[in-house]
């Protein structure tokens, strides 16, 4: 409300595009085009267009996002050419150039005022200091918008054809109250132009990004980005399952001063606590518990914050060296919603804001905000220099956090049974709150970092899906409690939305890459004992899934037959509850390659039409309805036997898990930090190896 007048205020958000889903726009390769068009997405409380179209008037601005490591290298080459002296001019040449260089000097002293601290160094050093100096964002002046089309934007389901055109606001936002009391979507078609030191920028870097802002309040930060890219030849990389949560950074110190705090009151007492604990005999408990904690807590102890800020300092450097053109998230971005120390006294999911939630956490250490908290044990970040396209999964869906000691679950972060009881009292939690689900969870998400849970980018001859698949199912309880649980899945609409874009947006022999959270296709490691439900054609299965690699049976001279994974395993196991077996034809059928996240594992399939159809369990024990599955299965680590486009397009299409960037499994901890590097040659995908930021 306006005090003055007591009338209601005028309120406009940009809703789209934003930080998680950005718009690309392409420019030649020799820099001739200056002026782009593209759509903005807005929610608003004005009901009248004419009156919406005044309000935005001349507000809405694009502001640049160069960085110092190019700046530095323009700035002193600048330096070096006009302090080169040419020993063949005369005395009076020399003369009139001298009051040139006093110009550019001039130009030279106010650009590097700007941050001082970047430019403390001699020319000679240049090569040397550039290799050391950390990314850091070069803003420039902004760039002015003009509105040349204001049309009001209803809802659309994405069922619906005309879902597929432009940015359609979907109605969960208003459901939601994602925005408050905003209710009125405009779509506003913008013209802009780009500036000349924009242009210098994309001569030496293939891709330029763009912060949206039309008010002091809210920015949407690199939701425009210019690139240089034919989308013939390029590369991205897949990662997934940060977990990342405020209560990551905390856990280094706790611990620390607990065990020292604990060893300066009573040695014993401390070996008996440890001892209790870890339900160890008298006899062998000191040598046990040494065991334990011999490596430093700094050396053992996985935090996924810290892996995230250490990925995108990898990322920065590839993308000075122009090796990457976007990333992509497949959920599980958070660990949980809101924090650790509000969860008592959050009654209603409604009450907590955006700045008290994890969502605030993984915006900040994206972009290295300065208003982060220092804890020990946290490295510096960076603010992230590439695209990224974002989709959710079921840990983002849940609001509360859960007790590190549930299932072991600080082995997954390097901790030991004895370290794990310092985090009790700060981190305990009721096992009924830390299942609750819901969408609200999700507000933060929705209004800061992505609105569209499912969308579709085409660059060049490339598709790239993105769906959603849900939060945790509890209809398939026996991998819910085995500890990998189902997935809601995706429900009629989304299969609609499929058809609707092989219809209507896909063009033949184009490459389609599908991105979701959990996996279309998944099995248990090994069978070892009778379980219900798992016995296949007549006898009980004991086979352990490595020995069924494609690579290994055709060494021992089996038929391609033997290595068929659906006919031996459970194919459905901790994946998708609805509607599995259309996705698995439409991976099957429309697919280059699908990725997905949820099981932290390196698990990679092929998929082939079948001879014969073997049939999965729906969701036992409360279906016990048979589906068929659509596609022959077939188990390896095809990322590392196929390594060209000639041999990657004969075997595929193929179905591949990333393993989580946050976090490893119980076991296997050396898992973590893990992202998958994607090159595209000539219009094939030519490699789709996993790399580990630790390695």
């Amino acid at each position: 409300m306006n005090p003055e007048n007591g009338k209601k205020s005028n309120q406009s958000v940009i809703v789209n595009p934003n930080l998680g889903r950005p718009i690309f726009l392409n420019i030649d390769r020799k820099l001739k085009k200056k002026e782009f068009q593209t759509e903005i997405l807005f929610i608003s409380n004005i009901m009248d267009p004419k009156e919406f179209s005044k309000d935005i008037k001349g507000k809405i601005k694009l502001v640049p996002v160069l960085d110092y490591m190019w700046k530095f290298r323009e700035i002193f080459e600048l330096k070096k050419k006009i302090f080169k002296e040419d020993e063949t001019e005369g005395f009076w040449a020399r003369r009139r150039k001298k009051k040139i260089k006093k110009r550019k000097q001039r130009i030279i002293e106010k650009e590097t005022k700007k941050d001082e601290k970047f430019y403390d160094f001699k020319i000679d050093d240049i090569d040397y200091k550039l290799k050391k100096l950390r990314a850091h964002p070069y803003r420039v002046d902004s760039l002015s918008l003009s509105a040349i089309d204001i049309k009001e934007a209803p809802t659309i389901p994405i069922s619906n054809i005309s879902y597929l055109e432009g940015l359609s606001p979907q109605d969960y936002l208003l459901k939601y109250s994602i925005f408050g009391n905003l209710t009125k979507f405009y779509r506003v078609s913008v013209r802009f132009t780009i500036s000349k030191e924009v242009k210098n920028f994309l001569k030496d870097r293939t891709f330029v990004m763009f912060d949206l802002i039309f008010s002091k309040d809210r920015i949407n930060y690199h939701s425009i980005v210019i690139s240089k890219k034919e989308w013939k030849s390029f590369m991205f990389v897949h990662a997934t399952d940060l977990h990342l949560a405020e209560r990551n950074d905390r856990i280094y110190s706790i611990v620390k001063k607990w065990t020292e705090s604990s060893v300066i009151r009573s040695v014993d007492d401390f070996f008996d606590t440890v001892a209790k604990k870890l339900k160890l005999k008298k006899k062998d408990k000191r040598e046990k518990v040494l065991s334990e904690i011999k490596t430093p807590l700094r050396k053992r102890l996985i935090n996924p914050n810290n892996q995230f800020r250490k990925f995108i300092k990898i990322i920065n450097r590839k993308v000075f060296r122009n090796e990457i053109d976007f990333i992509v998230l497949t959920g599980d971005l958070v660990d949980y919603t809101v924090l650790s120390q509000l969860t008592k006294k959050v009654r209603k999911l409604n009450e907590f804001k955006y700045e008290e939630s994890n969502w605030k956490i993984f915006k900040d250490i994206l972009l290295n905000s300065k208003n982060q908290k220092h804890y020990k044990g946290v490295i510096r970040g960076e603010e992230l220099l590439c695209p990224i396209f974002t989709t959710v999964g079921n840990h983002d869906y849940r609001p509360y956090h859960y007790d590190l000691t549930w299932a072991e679950m600080y082995k997954k972060i390097g901790l030991n049974a004895a370290e794990a009881i310092a985090l009790n009292q700060l981190f305990s939690a009721s096992p009924i709150s830390a299942l609750v689900k819901s969408t609200m969870a999700l507000k933060g998400y929705l209004s800061e970092i992505n609105p569209s849970f499912n969308f579709f980018l085409s660059l060049g001859n490339n598709n790239f899906i993105f769906l959603n698949t849900g939060s945790d199912s509890f209809k398939n309880i026996r991998d819910l409690i085995t500890g990998h649980p189902s997935v809601t899945g995706l429900v009629g609409k989304q299969i609609k939305y499929l058809e609707n874009l092989i219809n209507h947006k896909v063009q033949d022999k184009s490459n389609v890459f599908l991105f979701l959270h959990g996996p279309p296709i998944n099995t248990g490691e090994k069978k070892l004992t009778i379980k219900l439900f798992e016995k296949k054609g007549g006898r009980f299965v004991k086979e352990k899934m490595e020995d069924f690699k494609e690579s290994i049976l055709k060494k021992l001279g089996q038929p391609n037959s033997a290595a068929r994974l659906d006919k031996i395993f459970n194919v459905k196991y901790g994946t998708v509850s609805s509607n599995w077996e259309k996705l698995v034809k439409f991976c099957k059928d429309y697919c280059t390659l699908t990725f997905s996240g949820h099981t932290h594992t390196l698990r990679e399939f092929r998929l082939e039409d079948p001879e014969t159809k073997t049939k999965v369990y729906d969701s036992p024990p409360f279906s016990l309805k048979k589906i068929e599955n659509p596609a022959a299965v077939y188990y390896d680590i095809y990322s590392e036997l196929y390594t060209d486009a000639e041999s990657i397009e004969k075997h595929g299409p193929f179905i591949v898990q990333t393993p989580a960037l946050g976090l490893g499994g119980y076991k296997n901890l050396e898992t973590a930090g893990a992202y998958r590097v994607i090159t595209i040659k000539d219009g094939k995908v030519d490699s789709f190896k996993v790399k580990y930021i630790n390695r």
